[in-house]
């Protein structure tokens, strides 16, 4: 058994550095640290305990404009102001489209969700959606009393943890902790029972994207595709979380049917109100409200993996047709 993988790993590397030997058309790509066959820049990574600050030194050394490979993906890594207005701004429609690994791809149901789809008519429709019926001025006004309501409960909260025999408090889990039971009141309409486990699910699933892993690296190779553990993983968190979403679904169409007001009034209420009503130019199933939940909880969480994870939706605002 062993033999055969080494066998198979020998044929994919003997196939990758042939791909290296075909004479390409030179291109005028920015600068960026020198690589080795096969894994491209990854080693220049992999010795530091961060990514993100190996990506750091890299670019002090050379540019805000930086050209890594990482296995067979070419990565641009945009690192000043002036390079990320460029790009979000100027050229937004060029790179309106994100880049979908095998992980990030399951975690997203296959880029279908609004911070991953592809730029096009349905991803302008869930746009309209999100600004028109979610986070519309009256909406998001609605919510005061329970914005009002948390703030209190936290504040009572960070007075007792204070007061408790002089204990170390920990305040960014309590700030993480009072936003997601923010979200939750608003998407739900109630304080939801499968907030921590969805949660712990949501951490493990991020975890699987903050890592390198051989199947992002090689997405043509189907050996690779095997070996990761990334993608098998990440499926299995999103599973878990998807039975969640259903279940709250599930029990917010009882809520309504049975005439509860907050159900109406929550996100979720507003989502499977315009699905009954059929009336956008796009279907609205019970998928898609899984996506679009999935990640508007996700960005509910303060902690940074979390930040990392969920892209700004404003990185298209600058199109007049959105």
């Amino acid at each position: 058994m062993l033999l055969a993988v080494a066998v198979a790993v020998l044929l994919v590397v003997l196939s990758k550095l042939k791909s290296l030997l075909v004479t390409r058309a030179k291109l005028n790509l920015p600068p960026g640290p020198w690589t080795l066959p096969l894994i491209g820049s990854v080693h220049h990574l992999v010795t530091s305990p961060s990514i993100y600050r190996a990506m750091r030194d890299l670019a002090q050394e050379h540019g805000p404009l930086m050209m890594l490979r990482l296995g067979e993906v070419p990565t641009l890594v945009v690192s000043s102001p002036e390079a990320a207005q460029a790009i979000t701004k100027a050229h937004d429609i060029t790179f309106a489209d994100r880049h979908l690994n095998a992980t990030i791809g399951v975690l997203t149901f296959n880029g279908t969700d609004l911070v991953f789809g592809t730029y096009g008519e349905r991803w302008r429709q869930l746009r309209k959606i999100t600004v028109l019926e979610l986070l519309s001025v009256a909406r998001v006004q609605s919510f005061q009393r329970i914005r009002e309501e948390e703030v209190a409960r936290f504040m009572r909260s960070l007075a007792a943890s204070a007061g408790a025999g002089g204990a170390a408090v920990n305040l960014s889990k309590m700030i993480s902790r009072f936003i997601n039971d923010t979200f939750v009141r608003e998407s739900v309409g109630s304080r939801c029972k499968y907030q921590d486990d969805y949660l712990d699910a949501f951490d493990t699933a991020v975890r699987q994207t903050s890592v390198l892993t051989v199947a992002d690296l090689f997405p043509s190779s189907r050996l690779m595709q095997i070996l990761g553990t990334a993608p098998r993983n990440a499926l299995k968190s999103r599973n878990r979380i998807t039975r969640i979403l259903e279940q709250i679904i599930h029990e917010q169409v009882e809520a309504m049917d049975r005439g509860e007001k907050t159900a109406h009034e929550s996100l979720i209420g507003v989502l499977l109100r315009l699905q009954k009503e059929a009336s956008l130019p796009i279907e609205l199933t019970n998928d898609t409200i899984v996506a679009l939940m999935f990640v508007s909880l996700a960005s509910s969480d303060g902690s940074m993996d979390h930040i990392t994870f969920v892209h700004h939706l404003d990185r298209r605002s600058a199109c007049p047709e959105c």
